[in-house]
């Protein structure tokens, strides 16, 4: 029931996303495209095996489309997609210190992926020099799948020669607070840095030996990024 609330908020988000887009109030609409280094922080980026996620820096991208409500502020729908690689070598050492038998381990491993979607509103103001600040909060649902992992270990007696661990996958609610530093270029087109914090909480069920077990791995991040933003 949980992920089927969810994603329904997701598609009306999307349908939204859509709507806004093709909505004709031309001077008033501006898109913004941010690719972003993402810093994974706390428990996302934390040695922990069953509650970190070992996240390494990665890569952010998002598009974000505004429409200007009342001088400074905005209503805006921003949809993004995040990719952490892990730290392989960090996993291997607490899974040997882990485990009495184990020698050695070698793991392969996919990126982590987060897909998220957020709508919310932005204030701008002016500053000394053409440049303007810009700051929002939003909401929203993010899409996150956990990695698919192939181990081989080296056992100090018998064990198996490779094992893996299937990928798994969440809804959760996310939020987001952001600021952005901007330079009109053209009066349809400016540039600048923008920093944004995301914060979710999605759990992954996972089948064990042991029966079902669930993992609640935290995602937090702080994503640097880019801005282009271009006015309609």
């Amino acid at each position: 029931m949980r992920h089927i609330k969810v994603k329904n908020v997701y598609c009306s988000m999307l349908f939204l996303l859509f709507s806004f887009h093709f909505t004709g109030y031309a001077q008033e609409w501006s898109i913004s495209l941010k690719p972003a280094l993402s810093i994974a922080t706390g428990e996302f980026a934390a040695h922990k095996l069953h509650t970190g996620s070992f996240a390494q820096p990665g890569f952010n991208g998002s598009l974000s489309i505004d429409y200007t409500l009342y001088k400074g502020w905005k209503l805006a729908l921003e949809s993004g997609l995040a990719l952490h690689a892990v730290d392989v070598s960090g996993l291997g050492l607490i899974t040997v210190q882990s485990d009495p038998f184990m020698e050695d381990v070698y793991i392969r491993s996919e990126a982590i992926r987060n897909i998220y979607l957020l709508a919310g509103a932005n204030y701008t103001f002016n500053l000394p020099l053409m440049l303007h600040a810009e700051a929002g909060i939003k909401a929203g649902v993010m899409r996150s799948e956990t990695p698919y992992q192939l181990y081989k270990p080296r056992y100090f007696l018998t064990g198996p020669e490779y094992y893996e661990i299937t990928s798994a996958m969440d809804y959760s609610l996310v939020v987001s607070a952001e600021m952005a530093l901007l330079y009109p270029i053209k009066n349809c087109y400016e540039t600048g840095l923008g920093v944004q914090w995301l914060s979710a909480s999605p759990a992954f069920e996972f089948n064990t030996s042991g029966g079902m077990r669930v993992d609640k791995r935290p995602v937090k991040m702080i994503n640097i990024a880019f801005v282009w933003r271009f006015h309609l």
